[in-house]
């Protein structure tokens, strides 16, 4: 998808945006002013990709939503793609348009899982490794114990927060 669509931005008040389209990129970005201040950025919808990006270090967390869970905006792409985004109390994306982009996988793809699991392996080495009852250990055990402790974290993960 290298051509640029129409999109059309709806927001509620107080939510300001601005489409980038640019060196194939095609974003929307919004800010929220809650009366006091600068407008804080909550993140941007990638047209291209399907997804909500939030904004680093937002303390709203912004995402895609329903049209039934109180949306800030509604961004129209096309002719008639509605795509609805607000407060969410899910930090990934609900659902995203455009296919499985980049690495093969929904909302929890290979590169996120690969990733969470990553994480998972050097915080179980970390704890290993600073754990006394394991510094006169066999290396094949060490690397087990990590092994093991990286799929439990990993697991229990999984079972907390889903993707």
């Amino acid at each position: 998808m290298n051509q640029m669509v129409s999109v059309k931005v709806i927001p509620e008040k107080g939510v300001e945006y601005s489409v980038y389209e640019k060196n194939g990129k095609h974003r929307v970005y919004f800010k929220v002013n809650n009366g006091g201040g600068r407008p804080l950025e909550v993140g941007n919808y990638d047209i291209i990709e399907g997804k909500f990006f939030p904004a680093r270090g937002a303390t709203l967390v912004w995402n895609v939503v329903e049209k039934d869970d109180n949306p800030q905006a509604l961004i129209v792409i096309g002719d008639a793609k509605q795509i609805f985004v607000g407060k969410s109390s899910a930090p990934t994306p609900a659902k995203s348009w455009g296919g499985n982009k980049s690495y093969g996988g929904n909302n929890n793809n290979n590169r996120d899982r690969d990733i969470k699991r990553g994480m998972c392996f050097n915080n179980a080495t970390h704890l290993i490794a600073n754990n006394p009852a394991y510094h006169a250990v066999d290396d094949e055990e060490v690397v087990q114990a990590i092994c093991d402790l990286t799929d439990a974290l990993f697991a229990e993960y999984m079972k907390r927060y889903g993707n």
